[in-house]
């Protein structure tokens, strides 16, 4: 490795390199298929407002200029009553001129170093097969796939672009063009409803906190409007689902990202009525969601959903300090995700 390579702090000045350097590295945009592009706007969405903080970030500089990037997501996962503070590893990005230095590794170690120091309690992340290996070199450890579970919608033409060689692109975007989401934000029982949720969740399971900043600033906020919503509310009874479309290699796949249940008894029959509607409404080959609780599969099995037990994102998890009354993030029972906590953005 060069010996001026220097490694800091990013700062907001230098927002606009970083993004050339992204570009550069990795593309124009950051959902091809909406035609979204790497901007300001994204990154500040991404890396600045979030509710949880903004990302700590780090850059490697040489020559005067910067040649390699390394950013982690501040999130927070709620355990009880507690909330416990963790980071997404995500964004990164190395000059083409100067790949296979050692900088990505040197980066993310040095940012790993930096939440150990700050007491956040583990990084997790869902790399792709090209990048996992490097990851687990590091120290990471794979907790598996997180199986989805999908209804086909239209099975022949699935079985068609499965049994493909060459599936044909999707010719629609993910863009949801006019939604509902911002409706949600504007319903007067959506307040109680998210008390509601967050005096129920009483169990030992690490989930992402559901509260109205989170949501808004995830589903809401996110440049593109490319999530819908659909609800029924009546106070512990209530429901929201929230959702997105989705094309990749000739197959339409309508996601469900949240489906968010009430304590009463009532929630999940207006949960499964919302879903009935919405299915086949969606016009797509089929439609996904994951199961983080047994009252969640249990929804899903009635809705006529089946696990896929290929097909999901794979979890990988760098511990760093111990959590409350002693829970494992390598514990599987220990999590209940929804499939918005995983999918990449």
């Amino acid at each position: 490795m060069a010996r001026d390579l220097s490694i800091r702090r990013a700062t907001e000045a230098d927002t606009e390199e970083i993004l050339r350097l992204v570009i550069l590295s990795l593309g124009e945009y950051w959902n091809r298929a909406a035609g979204l592009r790497f901007d300001t706007g994204f990154w500040s969405w991404k890396h600045l407002a979030s509710p949880f903080g903004p990302s700590p970030c780090l850059v490697a500089e040489a020559e005067g200029r910067i040649v390699g990037l390394r950013v982690f997501m501040r999130w927070q996962w709620q355990l009880g009553k507690r909330r416990v503070e963790a980071v997404r590893a995500l964004d990164t990005a190395t000059h083409p001129d100067w790949r296979g230095k050692g900088i990505f590794s040197r980066l993310t170690l040095a940012l790993v170093e930096e939440m150990r120091r700050e007491g956040v309690s583990f990084i997790f992340n869902t790399p792709n097969d090209l990048s996992r290996p490097g990851y687990l070199k590091m120290g990471w450890l794979s907790m598996g796939r997180v199986s989805l579970w999908i209804r086909p919608q239209r099975p022949i033409g699935m079985l068609r672009a499965l049994l493909s060689k060459s599936p044909a692109a999707s010719t629609t975007g993910d863009a949801a063009g006019a939604t509902r989401i911002g409706d949600l934000f504007r319903e007067p029982k959506l307040e109680s409803f998210l008390q509601s949720l967050a005096e129920g969740e009483g169990e030992g399971k690490l989930r992402t906190p559901r509260t109205r900043d989170y949501l808004q600033w995830r589903y809401r906020d996110i440049p593109g409007g490319i999530y819908d919503a659909a609800w029924d509310f009546d106070g512990s009874e209530g429901t929201v689902i929230i959702f997105r479309r989705k094309n990749r290699a000739g197959l339409s796949e309508r996601r469900f990202c949240e489906i968010l249940l009430g304590p009463g008894s009532g929630s999940a029959t207006r949960a499964r009525t919302l879903l009935r509607e919405l299915m086949p409404a969606a016009g797509v080959d089929y439609v996904s969601a994951m199961a983080g609780s047994a009252r969640e599969q249990r929804l899903l099995v009635r809705s006529g959903f089946l696990p896929a037990p290929r097909v999901g994102p794979i979890l990988t998890v760098r511990p760093l300090n111990a959590l409350p009354d002693g829970v494992d993030p390598l514990d599987r029972s220990s999590w209940r995700f929804s499939l918005g906590d995983l999918e990449l953005f």
